[in-house]
């Protein structure tokens, strides 16, 4: 749904484009020097401009954490990803769906202990959110000046071309990147939004830095200290069970405390988790709705495994869900096959060792491009990968 999104946008702008070219072109003279340059410089430029204008406003992500003491981990810029190993950065070429039109800021924050720790990272990343797009039109008003002046002042007709372009590439660039900013739904959310809820959503801040956990440079170290956060979380889905709420948000939350139970991370399962379970379970039409959606396809399998390493009456149901996922969810894609040959393997189905022993193999997530890069994302599936005993096949 991201990737079609972001495709939407971009064929509206272009529809846009062409028909007020194809409506007004014979109506309106088009500035010669907007057309002095040739068509394949023109493409050149306006991908240039397009990729330093996603720089600037991941930067300014970056600089406003930076500036409230929140230190950085990797930057996503287009097919670019920067990331932090040791003291030293480094750049290495990463094209993915995710961030192939846009870019992602990860901080690497450090463990959350007390309410003033929260506070503090709380309004950080409220402010790192909104510093994006002020970042984004900073640039545009900057450029577009220094565009303006060289062009009155040039006598240069491809001086005065080259600038037209770039001003006219930012203008339309900067408006798709604002209007990103503002889209909303179930999966991916803009920054203006997202600002709102860093601002005043409490659970979403602690989803939020207990997932960084996953990318921080000692991942091991800062989950196993993250009580707090997860006493915080917690706390909160039992009033989100209380609402029936079954957002993405609060069932990938859910799913953190199953697969860190699963393999170990954590000793034991929090009860809410366990009711949220029994919740999705009782319900046909919730437990479905979990397959109709490729980003908690994850969910359900890992509901699966812990209803099956529970009691005999659970592990008959599990079986149950397993074989009705199998029968309707193809393994089209590397997560559904990563998923389809862990649990085939763990249920006793098919001896996939070799397979699962592959770290390249492990893909738990729709954003894998982005989240491959980190350690701390594999962890738990390494452990669970590990955990299972050698089947004896049961067909």
């Amino acid at each position: 749904m991201n990737k079609l999104l972001k495709y939407i946008i971009i064929l509206f702008f272009s529809a846009g484009f062409g028909f007020l070219l194809g409506s007004f072109g014979e109506k309106i003279d088009i500035p010669p020097a907007l057309t002095l340059l040739p068509w394949y410089l023109q493409v050149i430029i306006f991908m240039l401009t397009y990729t330093i204008a996603v720089g600037v406003h991941e930067l300014g992500h970056a600089f406003s954490f930076s500036k409230n003491d929140v230190k950085i981990r990797a930057i996503f810029i287009t097919c670019l990803f920067f990331i932090k190993e040791g003291q030293r950065w480094k750049l290495k070429l990463r094209p993915n769906a995710a961030t192939l039109i846009g870019g992602i800021v990860i901080p690497d924050i450090e463990a959350v202990k007390t309410d003033a720790t929260f506070s503090k990272l709380q309004q950080a990343l409220a402010k790192a959110i909104l510093a994006g797009p002020i970042f984004t039109l900073l640039w545009w008003l900057l450029l577009s000046c220094v565009g303006v002046i060289f062009m009155l002042i040039s006598s240069n007709p491809l001086i005065i071309s080259l600038w037209l372009t770039i001003v006219v590439s930012l203008t339309f660039i900067t408006a798709f990147l604002l209007i990103t900013c503002l889209f909303k739904n179930e999966i991916a959310i803009g920054d203006f939004p997202a600002y709102k809820l860093a601002k005043h959503d409490r659970f979403f801040v602690a989803m939020q830095l207990y997932q960084y956990a996953l990318f921080s440079s000692d991942h091991q170290r800062i989950r196993s200290e993250n009580q707090f956060l997860r006493n915080i979380l917690i706390a909160d889905l039992q009033e989100k069970l209380a609402q029936k709420d079954s957002h993405l948000y609060t069932l990938s939350i859910v799913d953190f405390f199953i697969t860190e139970y699963l393999a170990g991370t954590i000793d034991q399962l929090p009860q809410v988790a366990w009711e949220y379970v029994e919740f999705l379970t009782e319900d046909s039409d919730r437990i479905a709705n979990l397959k109709s959606n490729e980003a908690l396809l994850g969910v359900y399998i890992h509901i699966v495994r812990l209803l099956y390493s529970s009691d005999d009456l659970n592990k008959e149901k599990a079986l149950s869900l397993y074989q009705t996922f199998k029968d309707e969810i193809k393994p089209s894609t590397p997560m559904r096959t990563y998923l389809l040959k862990q649990t085939d393997h763990a249920f006793g189905f098919a001896d996939n060792r070799a397979f699962l022993s592959d770290k390249d193999h492990i893909c738990i997530s729709p954003a894998h491009g982005i989240f491959k890069n980190f350690p701390g994302y594999y962890a738990d599936e390494i452990k669970l990968n590990q955990n299972l005993d050698h089947p004896v096949l049961t067909q």
